[in-house]
This record gives structure tokens, C-alpha cells and sequence, in this order.
């Protein structure tokens, strides 16, 4: 039974569960709004127009609410009414956002501005402006119609322009600058735009049930959250098998300011259910140039509405985006970003400087349920290729995560490619759910093992390409080999030639003191201490090459301090070292 919903029960409760008709009576207009809450429909909502522009739409969206629906093949969803949900983008009017529409339109147009809105007041808004210029504009809101593409395909040829007729189905991804400029006018006590963070209002007959989009082996697609809700990525990525399992992020370099192509700077992050971790892009110039700086760490469990991220195929076949993969979870900040809880996943980051240009991290995890191959929504392939590069060799070809089962006498194999001689310098960025008593780089050609845990190794390497010789070693238990004479048979474990960097330095916090302890045959030479402008607050020359060495901290203020530790046999090493009084 249709009933026209004339009441705003929305605020006094968390959620509504109900077949849905909403639309205008004899009265006057009638709507939903929504504030701060979940909105669920078990079935399907049919949407009348409102008589009035203030109130043209049905279903308001606001302040982080969002709308789930139960479980179903297809939508149910009709009429010529309007869901409207506000969502916000975070470039200005020279960088991209990747979108997808959470709402479609039963007559649909062929312009993007049918479905964006420049919002006016809590529920008017009017059309997003569609302009030829370059440059997008907050107030009133031009969007520029040069930069609306689409991508499927494997080269750089083969986004498509859709600015002019824009056609794309649900669930497929569009690129779309932002603007430049402000819109100070509050709704819900937060700015339109407060400088490049336009929030865009989203109207339409909201997306809903199962919405499948077919994709080719190797084929890269641009695609995204297609509801008026979050969608849980981990549940997608898992459950579509014809991709790898794996979504890549464009993120770029804040405040661009020219739109030529070789002045951006930018990069494709990772995201690895299986790992449960996200690896920042690696910021480029295009067509080709590093620029030495790194994307932010964002959490990508769930993709937020409207987020747009690529996938690649494994297969022919389809994907599917379904209502069990929706979920409410609020924003924390960003179009993109929501807060991802720590992951109970054993993994690590490992970066890698290379000529001291730019850092390409690679993480390592542990499961159980996976193996040393390729591993659907686990291992993730590496998006880009720099002059110099490390990852991790699977089945021949190149990852930036891998995630396998852990073996702790296990050498994991490393792929380095260099275009030229190449410094590298390897560390530890960060332990997760793990903390192994030593962490190795093994030189398979010299038969060297190189500690990395608490400092860094830097090697230089001519021009090639070293696929067979570097690997990752935990070396827990040593290898056993036979002694001979008076002991033969008995068997005793054979120390591996641990060189470089086996030292440790720790800020022990609990005893308020600076600890360093030499794990390899040579002493100690020298012991200094700096703040982070430079400044030596403590320096010590030691004699008789002592193993270990701890400088009181107690009267230190708290901050981040450069530990710099000098050998007997001439190596440096320099770690930051947090103090907590």
C-alpha cells in the first residue's frame, strides 16, 4: 500500500525499515530528511516530484547519512522524484577526483550537470553549470566539461572523453576536476566550499540491487561505489573474481596549478584486502619523472558514496556491485578517506630510496589461507614503473604487496630493475601484528645478510636487472650442517655472515634512556644525538669499542630526536627515536 510520507520521523530514530512511496499530497510537498542517520528500505521506493524547487526532491541525505536497501537482483526503484545526498571532492580546479554516481534517472540525460547540483540551502539546489573553459569556478558552481573521461583499456590512449553526452551506466567511473574559489554559505555547519573541498549534491533515483559491469583479462577499468551508501571494498574486491582483487587510487600532489599534462604530479596507490593495508602512490611527472614525494596513507576499507578506483582484470567475465556489499559507515575526512581500523593482519612496509629522488614502499604479510603464488584480493600487482625500481617477483611478475604464509627459514625473493647505477637504501617504515627478533637483506652472491630491522642498508648496483639475487630473511632458525673429528654427526647451527646495520637502537621510554647494542664483531666508536633542526644535543666518543651503550634521557623534552651511531669499523648508522617523558 502507496502512503504518502507527510512527517519527519527521521530525527527520533536510527533507522527506517519500510517499503517507501514518498511524494507530494493535496497539503503540500512531501519529504525525508535525513541527519546524521541511517536510512534502510527493505524493498523498493518510488519517488514523486515535489511541486516546489525549495523542496523538489523527496529524500534529503545529510550530514554523513546514508540510504541501505535489503538484498535483491535487481532495483525496484522508480518514479520522477529524486534522492539528494551531498558528497564532497577535494581538488581545486586543476587536479582530478575519480567519481561514480550513486543516482540515476529513469529518463536519464546525457549531461553530468542532470545529476549534480550546486547546493543553495539544506534542501534547494539548482544545476551544476557544464562550461567549455578550463577552469572549474565554487560560485556559482562551473564545472569544466573538459576533464569528464572515462577509461577502460591498458594505455594511456585509451580514456575516453564524456563531457559533452554523458552516458556512463551505474558503477562505472568518471574523472572530474574540481574548481577554484569559495562558497562560504553553511549547511549543517559546514561551508559549501571552504577552498578547494566543493561539496556537490547528488540528485537522482538512488542506485540499487545488483549492477554488473563485464571486464576483460588485463583490462583496466575505471569503476566505483554506486549507492547512496559506503561500500564495503574489502567484501568487493574478495567477491569479484574475474579482477585480482585489488584497487588502485589516483591521489595527487594538493594545489596544482597548471593543467598540461607534464606539470601534473600524481600516482596510482594500492589497496590489498588480504593485506588489509594501503600503499601510497608514488607521485610522478607525466609522461615520465619522478618528483620525489609520496601520497598520503588513506584508509580504504570502505569506499565512501561517489568514490571512483580501478581494478584490473584476471579474467574475461563480469564484476557485480550488490546491496550485501553496502554497509554505513561514516566519512572521517576527504572524499576518500574513511578511518580504517589497525589490521590484525602480521605485516610490514619496507621502503626503498631510490637515488635518493623518491621512496617506492612494498609490504610483505602473513596468512594463513594463502600461498607463495599470485593470490586473488591478496598480492597486488605494481600499477607503475619507475627508471629504478624494487618489488616483489611472483610467478615473474612484479608486486608491490605480497602476502604469503609465513616461513620463518624462507628467503623471499626481491626484483630490482635499474635503468643506470642506482643508490638504494633499504629500512623498515613500519611493524604490524609483528616483531621478529631480526629482519635480513640476503646478498645471495656475496652469501651476506645485511641486518635492516632498527637501521638501513644503502647499496649501490650498476645498471641490470637482479631477480635471483636479493631476498627478504627473517633467519629465526639457522640452517644445520655436520661437524667432522671428534663430533662428527652431531649437528650445530651455522651463523649466517650477518654484516652492515646489525645494531640495534632503542628509546627505552619505561627507563627513560637512549640504548645501543653492536650485534656483529666490532664495538662502538662514537655516539651522537641531534634534535631535528640540527642542533647536537649529546655526543659521546667511546673507548675500548664497547658492545652496548645507554645515555640517560630523563631531561630531555619530549620530541623525535636523530640517533647517529658510529662503528669501530667505520659504518654509520642514524635512526629517529621518539622520547616520551
Amino acid at each position: 500500500m502507496k502512503l504518502p510520507l507527510l512527517f519527519l520521523m527521521i530525527f527520533s530514530f536510527n533507522c527506517l525499515s519500510a517499503q517507501l512511496y514518498v511524494g507530494p499530497s493535496q497539503e503540500g510537498d512531501s519529504y525525508i530528511y535525513v541527519k546524521d542517520r541511517l536510512l534502510f528500505v527493505r524493498d523498493g521506493i518510488e519517488l514523486s516530484e515535489n511541486k516546489k524547487k525549495e523542496t523538489a526532491a523527496s529524500i534529503f541525505l545529510r550530514k554523513d547519512s546514508q540510504l541501505l536497501q535489503g538484498n535483491k537482483e535487481s532495483s525496484k526503484n522508480s518514479g520522477n522524484g529524486s534522492l539528494s545526498v551531498f558528497q564532497t571532492g577535494t581538488s581545486n580546479a586543476f587536479d582530478y577526483n575519480y567519481w561514480s554516481l550513486p543516482v540515476y534517472s529513469d529518463s536519464p540525460g546525457n549531461r553530468l550537470n542532470d545529476y549534480i547540483f550546486e547546493p543553495l540551502d539544506k534542501t534547494e539546489s539548482r544545476k551544476a553549470n557544464l562550461i567549455s573553459g578550463l577552469d572549474g569556478q565554487a560560485s556559482p558552481l562551473n564545472i569544466s566539461n573538459r576533464w569528464i573521461y572515462t577509461f577502460a583499456g591498458t594505455s594511456y590512449s585509451n580514456w575516453e572523453y564524456a563531457g559533452n553526452h554523458f552516458s556512463a551506466k551505474p558503477g562505472i567511473g568518471f574523472t572530474m576536476k574540481g574548481v577554484n574559489g569559495s562558497n562560504l554559505l553553511e549547511i549543517e555547519e559546514k561551508p559549501v566550499n571552504p577552498g578547494s573541498a566543493q561539496t556537490y549534491d547528488f540528485r537522482g533515483l538512488p542506485n540499487d540491487g545488483k549492477i554488473e559491469i563485464v571486464i576483460a583479462k588485463d583490462q583496466m577499468l575505471l569503476v566505483g561505489n554506486p549507492y547512496p551508501s559506503a561500500l564495503n571494498l574489502d567484501k568487493f574486491l574478495f567477491e569479484n573474481k574475474s579482477s585480482t582483487g585489488i584497487a588502485y587510487f589516483w591521489d595527487s600532489k594538493p594545489g596544482g596549478t597548471s593543467h598540461y599534462l607534464a606539470d601534473y604530479e600524481g600516482g596510482y596507490g594500492t589497496y590489498s584486502p588480504g593485506a588489509g593495508l594501503y600503499v601510497p602512490a608514488i607521485f610522478r611527472k607525466y609522461p615520465g619523472g619522478e618528483t620525489g614525494e609520496t601520497g598520503a596513507y588513506i584508509g580504504r576499507k570502505y569506499a565512501p558514496v561517489g568514490q571512483g578506483f580501478l581494478i584490473m582484470g584476471k579474467s574475461d567475465g563480469t564484476i557485480s556491485f550488490e546491496n550485501s556489499q553496502r554497509i554505513y559507515q561514516k566519512m572521517e575526512k576527504g572524499i576518500s578517506e574513511f578511518k580504517l581500523p589497525e589490521t590484525s593482519i602480521p605485516a610490514m612496509r619496507i621502503n626503498i630510496e631510490i637515488d635518493s629522488l623518491f621512496t617506492r614502499q612494498i609490504v610483505l604479510a602473513f596468512r594463513e589461507d594463502s600461498t607463495k603464488d599470485d593470490d586473488h584480493a591478496m598480492d597486488a600487482r605494481r600499477m607503475d614503473k619507475t627508471s629504478g625500481d624494487v618489488s616483489w617477483e611472483l610467478s615473474g611478475e612484479n608486486f608491490v604487496v605480497n602476502v604469503r604464509p609465513k616461513q620463518d627459514e624462507e628467503l623471499i625473493p626481491l626484483s630490482i630493475e635499474l635503468d643506470k647505477e642506482t643508490e638504494l637504501k633499504f629500512y623498515i617504515e613500519e611493524l604490524l601484528n609483528f616483531d621478529p627478533d631480526r629482519i635480513f637483506l640476503y646478498d645471495s652472491k656475496d652469501d651476506l645478510y645485511f641486518g635492516i630491522k632498527t637501521g638501513y642498508l644503502k647499496l649501490k648496483l650498476p645498471a641490470g636487472t637482479y631477480s635471483d639475487r636479493f631476498f627478504i630473511s627473517f633467519l629465526e632458525k639457522l640452517p644445520l650442517v655436520t661437524t667432522t673429528g671428534q663430533n662428527e654427526g652431531v649437528f650445530k647451527p651455522k651463523p649466517p655472515n650477518v654484516l652492515l646495520n646489525t645494531i640495534d637502537i632503542f628509546q627505552n621510554n619505561k627507563l627513560e634512556q637512549l640504548e645501543v647494542k653492536i650485534l656483529y664483531d666490532t664495538g662502538l666508536e662514537s655516539v651522537q644525538l641531534f634534535d631535528l633542526n640540527g642542533k647536537l644535543i649529546f655526543k659521546e666518543n667511546l673507548k675500548g669499542s664497547p658492545k652496548e651503550f645507554n645515555f640517560s634521557t630523563g631531561k630531555l623534552s619530549p620530541a623525535v630526536y636523530i640517533a647517529k651511531v658510529k662503528t669501530s669499523d667505520n659504518k654509520e648508522l642514524t635512526k629517529k627515536i621518539g622520547v616520551k617523558n
